[in-house]
């Protein structure tokens, strides 16, 4: 071997070791929400689980694909703290999928809403303000309950 054989399978191994080896582990710890059915309103069972109140309830179809209707919720918990929650189902997992990434597609301010978003089985949630205090109480009565039905 000379010196630039050498050369080239370092620059291979760098290669592999910076880029490709992060991607294959990424996929290998992150497991996508399975496309399956949950019954009733997950968000009202979850927000009556962790004690908080559904102040308002209207129902909502968001203007995409494979949409299926979903509801918007306004919820207050007993700090005072106020967020608005909105849910939607979809037909397909393509089609929740899809929705995910449109919405990552864009940066924020830029066509993109401030907020968080979850997939709970067919349901794609979106809450505001991002750092809501009730949203991070809501998620993890939100993962049991999906845990539960699955």
């Amino acid at each position: 071997m000379t010196l630039s054989k050498n050369g080239e399978i370092c620059l291979v191994l760098l290669v592999a070791v910076l880029f490709i080896l992060p991607c294959l582990m990424l996929g290998l710890i992150y497991e996508a929400e399975p496309y399956h059915m949950v019954a009733g309103e997950p968000v009202k069972e979850a927000a009556d689980a962790a004690g908080i109140s559904v102040v308002d309830m209207k129902g909502t179809l968001w203007n995409m694909t494979g949409a299926t209707g979903g509801k918007t919720y306004t919820l207050t918990d007993p700090a005072g703290d106020t967020a608005i929650i909105a849910t939607q189902a979809f037909d397909s997992a393509e089609s929740r999928d899809a929705a995910v990434r449109l919405y990552n597609a864009h940066a924020p301010g830029k066509g993109k809403a401030v907020g968080s978003m979850i997939v709970i089985g067919q349901y794609l949630i979106y809450a505001t303000p991002q750092n809501s205090p009730i949203f991070a109480k809501l998620v993890p009565a939100l993962q049991q309950a999906a845990k539960a039905q699955s």
